[in-house]
C-alpha cells in the first residue's frame, strides 16, 4: 500500500478535521494582533477549546513511522502546539466507527506558530517529529473517561515526509 505523505497543514485542507491558527504569519482573521516597542502579538479570537482544558505535553519519535493505532475524545476537542520544530498529525475522520480505516488516514505539518484544534471524535494517532524525535503541547479536557487506543481496521499505514523514499 502507498504511504501516506504528510502536507503542509493550512485552514483549507484541514477543515474536515477541525481549525488551523496561524499566530506567526500576522494575517489570520481568526486571531488578534497586538503591537507594541519591539514585539508583536498575536491571539486566538476565540477560546482554544471549548471548556477549561488541561495543558499537556508528549514527547514523540520521528517520522517516518507505521500508524498501527488510533485514539478519538468524544467528549473534548484536543489543541496540538509545536514545542520547537515542526510535527507530523495522522488522522481521520471523525466516526462512530470502532476503529478507523487505514484508507481514510492523512497527514499534516504543524509548523512552529501553527495551532490545530481536532473535533470531537476525530481519530488520531500521537504527533512524531518532521525531522527528529519532537516534543509538542496539547491541551483538552482531561477525566472525561476512558480515551482508548485501538488498532487501525486494515493493518498499519505508513507515515512519512515527501522526501523519503517509499519502502
Amino acid at each position: 500500500m502507498t504511504p501516506v505523505v504528510a502536507r503542509p497543514v493550512t485552514a483549507e485542507n484541514f477543515a474536515r478535521y477541525g481549525t488551523v491558527y496561524d499566530l506567526a504569519g500576522d494575517a489570520d482573521p481568526n486571531v488578534t494582533w497586538t503591537k507594541g516597542d519591539g514585539w508583536n502579538d498575536g491571539f486566538t479570537r476565540t477560546p482554544l477549546i471549548d471548556g477549561s482544558g488541561h495543558l499537556g505535553m508528549t514527547r514523540g519519535g520521528s517520522a517516518p513511522w507505521p500508524c498501527t493505532a488510533m485514539e478519538r475524545h468524544p467528549q473534548t476537542e484536543e489543541a496540538l502546539l509545536c514545542a520547537a520544530e515542526p510535527i507530523v498529525l495522522a488522522v481521520a475522520p471523525a466516526s462512530e466507527a470502532d476503529a478507523p480505516h487505514r484508507d481514510e488516514i492523512e497527514a499534516f505539518v504543524i509548523a512552529p506558530g501553527q495551532v490545530v484544534v481536532m473535533h470531537r471524535n476525530v481519530w488520531h494517532d500521537a504527533c512524531r517529529g518532521a525531522t527528529r524525535a519532537t516534543p509538542y503541547y496539547w491541551m483538552a479536557i482531561c477525566g472525561l473517561g476512558e480515551s482508548p487506543w485501538v488498532p487501525v481496521k486494515g493493518g498499519p499505514r505508513r507515515i512519512q515526509m515527501n522526501d523519503e523514499p517509499s519502502v
